[in-house]
């Protein structure tokens, strides 16, 4: 059995990072949005219009999925002129973590085809 120390311990071991996890989890967990997070994950150079585009939404529906990712830390915004482009937060390694399970999962349902 645990000692309270222990159990401390382990406790905040735990919490270390759960509440942004579920933040970033919770943003990724719209069908859109991740798709959003995939092809930002592979094309760099994708501003707003260009995601709309791709995606086949409207510019307000791109932006708002973009603002949702960028207050969950997944994603920073870049001003380029008067378009506005979103990146990756490269610099947090659980968002790394997370482009790694992204990349992962489509090269498995890739391969599973």
């Amino acid at each position: 059995m645990l000692t309270k120390k222990q159990a401390e311990i382990i406790k905040n071991d735990v919490s270390k990072g759960s509440v942004q996890l579920a933040v970033m989890l919770n943003a990724l967990s719209d069908t859109g949005r991740l798709k959003i997070f995939r092809l930002l994950t592979k094309y760099e150079d994708l501003c707003v219009t260009d995601l709309a585009n791709v995606l086949e939404v409207s510019v307000p529906a791109a932006s708002q999925g973009l603002r949702i990712m960028e207050l969950s830390g997944l994603v920073k915004k870049e001003r380029r002129g008067q378009m506005i482009c979103y990146v990756v937060a490269r610099d947090m390694p659980l968002v790394r973590a997370l482009q790694r399970i992204v990349t992962g999962v489509h090269v498995t349902a890739k391969d599973s085809r």
